[in-house]
């Protein structure tokens, strides 16, 4: 029982800490910092964190004694975009990731455990005078946040087997903030006439279910499945103009009723931990996201800007994440890990890609490392992402052509307790 109250108490103050999360880019995997200094291979098997059940919750049953841990990833986003006239803009900005988890062993058998974490997010941010501002579309910022908050549990049927589900209570914010520009050659002075703030929120649930197998102590994988969600959300929008003239052509300003009902995808994970010698253990993971059925990302507003439809059309592919990690055991108080991944961006299409998403496929490289004493466990992680050079050409959305060369990076700290 007093393990319990222990529980509640660090997880009440970690809860308040992993409220103002923040995300960049639009899937994330960042919410376990010894995962990140592997690339993330071996996620939900890997058994050195309580972030388990945010991957597969049947790899709970691998930590052995209950506890907490509260962890953050500082991520970096850089991006360099040039259109075919020459101009240039860029993205240069910093985003924490916190995430928050623990677990409490019933038994040897039963095991509960909590999570909050960011599964979705996106950033980008240009200057209001920038090429890509200038645009058809206006793009100025894009900012989108899913944050996940989990309840799970596992039981361990025998020596090999062990299986787990989670039920999710999603919450999802959104903002898209756009210039109202003008073309030349109108009756009314060409340029930005004022833009346009559109922002919804809401609130959904879904499910992540998994199973384990354990070939021995040494070996083991692990096969989950999280469902797709649809966000049902509504907000506000607002219109604001530099001259009431403007109004005839992007309607009057004002404060209007906003709604977008998208789809996050359904992924599916495979991982597998692999003791290869005394010190030496080897991680994989291959993670398949069903990202087909994002054709179009919807936008609904009772203004008459366009029609009030501001829907944008994507339509991404399924993508793959194959990730390979090894963990060296130094001694009983150090573990030093490192590993490399391949992303495949859900974004292959010149045509469909955005100035709001400009995603391409990425390839990780990555380092970490454990430090471990009595009840305390420290984790740091770091990782750097290569992107292949993107482009946006010809958008039916109105896009501005544009060629994109970006990078990440990410630097992770952890902090776990066990009771």
């Amino acid at each position: 029982m007093k393990n319990i109250y222990k529980f509640a108490a660090v997880s009440a103050i970690s809860l308040m800490a992993a409220m103002d999360a923040n995300a960049a880019g639009y899937q994330l995997n960042e919410y376990s910092v010894t995962g990140l200094g592997r690339s993330f291979a071996g996620v939900g098997v890997a058994g050195d964190d309580y972030s388990a059940l945010a991957y597969n919750p049947a790899g709970m049953t691998l930590v052995k004694r209950s506890g907490v841990q509260l962890g953050t990833t500082i991520t970096q986003v850089r991006s360099k975009a040039q259109n075919q006239t020459g101009d240039k803009t860029d993205m240069d900005f910093l985003i924490p990731l916190p995430s928050m988890f623990g677990q409490y062993n019933v038994n040897d058998k039963l095991f509960l455990g909590a999570g909050i974490y960011v599964p979705f997010g996106l950033a980008t941010r240009y200057k209001h005078d920038s090429f890509v501002a200038k645009g058809t579309t206006g793009a100025r910022k894009s900012e989108l946040e899913v944050i996940d908050f989990n309840l799970s549990a596992a039981y361990k049927l025998d020596q090999n087997w062990s299986l787990g589900a989670s039920a999710i209570f999603r919450r999802i914010t959104g903002s898209l903030t756009s210039n109202l520009n003008m073309p030349a050659g109108t009756p009314l002075p060409a340029g930005t006439a004022g833009y346009s703030d559109f922002r919804v929120k809401g609130y959904t649930g879904t499910f992540n279910i998994g199973a384990m197998y354990e070939f021995n102590e040494n070996a083991r994988v692990g096969l989950s499945y999280r469902h797709k969600s649809i966000q049902k959300t509504s907000g506000k929008h607002y219109i604001t103009l530099a001259d009431p003239a403007y109004a005839a052509a992007f309607g009057p300003a004002g404060k209007y009723h906003s709604a977008s009902d998208p789809e996050l995808p359904a992924s599916i994970i495979l991982s597998g931990y692999f003791k290869t010698a005394e010190q030496w253990a080897t991680t994989a993971t291959v993670k398949y996201t069903l990202w087909h059925r994002f054709g179009i990302f919807p936008g609904k507003t009772t203004s008459t800007l366009k029609g009030g439809n501001l829907d944008v059309q994507y339509r991404w592919k399924d993508a793959w994440n194959i990730a390979l990690g090894e963990d060296y055991y130094l001694n009983d108080n150090w573990t030093i890990r490192f590993g490399t991944a391949y992303d495949q961006s859900p974004s292959r299409s010149n045509t469909y890609r955005t100035n709001r998403i400009p995603d391409t496929d990425r390839v990780w490289v990555s380092l970490g490392a454990s430090y471990q004493k009595d009840n305390y466990q420290v984790d740091f992680g770091y990782a750097h992402l290569f992107f292949t050079h993107g482009r946006t050409r010809n958008s039916p959305s109105g896009d501005v052509d544009a060629k994109y060369r970006s990078y990440s990076n990410m630097l992770g700290m952890n902090f776990q307790y066990k009771f």
